[in-house]
């Protein structure tokens, strides 16, 4: 084969800037080389980061000077440097003056595959306050007394199954042991110890919770040994007149709130809140709450299932037998004061991914679209959780045009090292919550203050 570079149409880059003439491709190479090409970008042309599970990159740069940032440290480059960038290595491209460079890709047979959008079974738990309205909308035999669907877990109680490709019918957590930093993002995985932090759930309320509250971080390692309970609650529906109770009205001292308890009067000292459609809650550990009957909600919070009941109406368990309170340590846990707000506010746009909530915990945003949507989240570090509430969509992966089908009432969990993709509406409209952790450099000011000064709603 014989050819000379003038005589190359040249094509757009991957990158979405500059042009590229294709010397070589895999199909004409028959081997693990993806393209041979050479890649000519403007002064002042920058990429979004990119990120390979199964490919790595050289750049040979022929002319010019141009900075390559390779997981945060730039390399900057002139003529006749190389450059080369391994598998799950993040990178982007900065070109200072024109440059011309020369670019070649090659798979990773061993890696090819292996990561991809992943869904996973039914995995729902039996609650004596849950009705059936959880197996109606994911149209899976009735069932009584459902009140939560496990969406993403890797929790001892109820961990997820994986449905989908390679891995199916392997535990998440499994899977997760065996290429933590490519599924959870270097920095959750350094962080969590190889952990899925997150937990998310759909809750379905026939009759009310009971009032409680969770630990934080501190009181659950030193009383358990286990994580302590954030969470947060967007409603994807709820009955005419539907409430939840979060935080309290009045402030109560320790001594006032074990008389409330005693004479059962502690529901006249929490704030009510109605509720609709969209609503979003963030649940801090040490907030008093208690979802309401006739609510369907999806639930993030950190990976734990420690809660303090307060008041549970004194109601049976499913067993029969009153189920435990744990008033004192309860007390231990509660913050008593009152706050200003109590509900997030959010713009929610069309055809964006719009911020609701920003914690140390972890991130959420609503999207809402009406045509397709390019999520590129490499520079967050993190995987990316996907819940759909309504209508369906296609996700599909950039960098290895794997894809799923997401319907109403499903999730998907986009590993760390290929969450660089396009949402596709299958039917008019989709909405999706979208869970991760921020661990990206640029953090904004809104969201540093907010957590400093503890501002829900930001």
């Amino acid at each position: 084969m014989h050819r000379h570079l003038n005589d190359i149409k040249p094509a757009g880059t991957s990158y979405e800037m500059g042009l590229k003439r294709v010397l070589l491709s895999s199909r004409e190479s028959g081997c693990s080389i993806t393209q041979i090409a050479v890649i000519e970008l403007k002064a002042g042309e920058k990429s979004a980061q990119h990120i390979h599970p199964d490919l790595q990159d050289a750049f040979f740069i022929l002319e010019g000077e141009i900075d390559i940032t390779i997981d945060g440290q730039v390399n900057h480059c002139k003529a006749e440097d190389f450059v080369f960038v391994e598998h799950l290595k993040s990178y982007e491209l900065h070109a200072i003056t024109h440059v011309r460079m020369l670019a070649m890709g090659c798979v990773i047979e061993s890696q090819r595959t292996k990561l991809y959008p992943i869904l996973f079974e039914p995995n729902l738990r039996t609650m004596v306050w849950g009705g059936k309205r959880l197996t109606e909308w994911k149209k899976l035999p009735l069932q009584e007394n459902i009140g939560e669907s496990w969406e993403v877990s890797t929790h001892d109680l109820l961990p997820s199954v994986i449905a989908n490709g390679t891995w199916a019918g392997y535990e998440l957590r499994e899977v997760i042991a065996k290429m933590p930093e490519a599924i959870l993002g270097k920095a959750v995985a350094k962080k969590y110890d190889n952990q899925l932090p997150l937990l998310v759930k759909l809750i379905d309320t026939q009759t009310d919770l009971s009032v409680q509250v969770h630990p934080n971080d501190a009181m659950a390692w030193r009383e358990h040994n286990d994580r302590g309970k954030t969470e947060m609650w967007y409603v994807v529906d709820a009955e005419e007149d539907a409430y939840i109770y979060a935080g309290f009205r009045e402030e109560l001292s320790p001594e006032e709130y074990a008389k409330r308890v005693a004479d059962g009067s502690i529901m006249d000292a929490l704030a009510k809140h109605e509720i609709r459609t969209g609503d979003v809650f963030y649940i801090p550990a040490g907030r008093v709450h208690a979802i309401g009957k006739g609510v369907l909600l999806v639930e993030v919070q950190q990976s734990s299932d420690r809660t303090y009941r307060i008041y549970d109406y004194d109601r049976p368990g499913l067993d029969g037998k009153p189920r435990e309170l744990h008033t004192d340590l309860a007390a231990k846990a509660l913050d008593f004061l009152v706050y200003k707000e109590y509900k997030n506010s959010y713009t929610d746009s069309i055809d964006q991914a719009n911020p609701c909530l920003d914690t140390e915990h972890f991130s959420v945003r609503v999207v809402s679209i009406t045509q397709p949507i390019r999520r590129n989240m490499v520079g967050y570090d993190s995987f990316v959780i996907q819940t759909c509430t309504k209508g369906a969509c296609t996700i599909r992966i950039r960098s290895t045009q794997d894809e799923i089908r997401l319907e109403e009432s499903q999730s998907c969990l986009i590993p760390a090292a290929i969450a660089d993709y396009d949402i596709i509406p299958i039917t008019p409209e989709v909405k999706l919550l979208e869970s991760y952790i921020d661990n990206s450099t640029q953090r904004t000011f809104r969201r540093m203050i907010s957590q400093f000064l503890h501002i829900s709603g930001m």
